[in-house]
């Protein structure tokens, strides 16, 4: 079994099941890293995952599925306020990871290794947090929100998660592989490389 440079290259993970995959795995990832970091759900990581794996359509509909996992954690379990500010801030949340998913699609089909997933993952990032900053010049509650500090600490977050993500994939797909795996050929024969 070979790992290839290029992430997105998955002849094995090809196919409704690495679709399947792909999906159950940022979904429930971002319903997870939503209980964890709340307002500092890694949407820039999440976005960019779902446009180097799946359609534009897909990428869209999984990302505002993790959003509104997001806000029903919010409100429901972490107990957001229902107020106006929190609900616009919810908002400004959801339509800064649109921007991020339109930023990290738009660059996720044509670059190769090692910048098929930095570009779109710095293009996610870049467009989420400049969403926020904007939207936090008509809102309350910015005081302190886009410090060098705290930035940095949003970025780590995504990229540690990106970086985790893609290793759970990888190891999801050689589990996947090995169980499939037919033994009248031997391991190594044939390729079986990433996407």
């Amino acid at each position: 079994m070979r790992l290839t440079n290029d992430f997105r290259d998955d002849r094995h993970g090809s196919g409704q099941l690495g679709r399947a995959i792909w999906i159950a795995l940022i979904v429930t990832s971002g319903v997870c890293l939503s209980s964890v970091f709340a307002c500092v759900t890694p949407f820039a990581a999440l976005a960019t995952l779902a446009a180097l794996k799946l359609s534009r359509r897909d990428t869209i509909a999984v990302v505002g599925s993790v959003w509104l996992a997001n806000q029903a954690i919010g409100y429901g379990y972490l107990g957001y306020p229902w107020t106006w500010d929190s609900a616009a801030w919810g908002l400004a949340i959801g339509a800064s990871a649109g921007l991020a998913t339109l930023a990290a699609k738009g660059l996720s089909t044509t670059r190769p290794a090692p910048l098929a997933v930095s570009l779109p993952f710095v293009a996610a990032f870049t467009a989420f947090e400049l969403g926020l900053y904007f939207a936090g010049a008509a809102l309350p509650g910015t005081q302190g929100a886009f410090t060098a500090q705290v930035v940095w600490h949003v970025f780590l977050v995504n990229a540690v998660s990106l970086c985790a993500l893609m290793a759970v994939y990888q190891l999801v797909m050689a589990v996947g592989f090995l169980t499939r795996h037919n033994p009248s050929t031997p391991l190594g024969a044939g390729a079986a490389s990433f996407r």
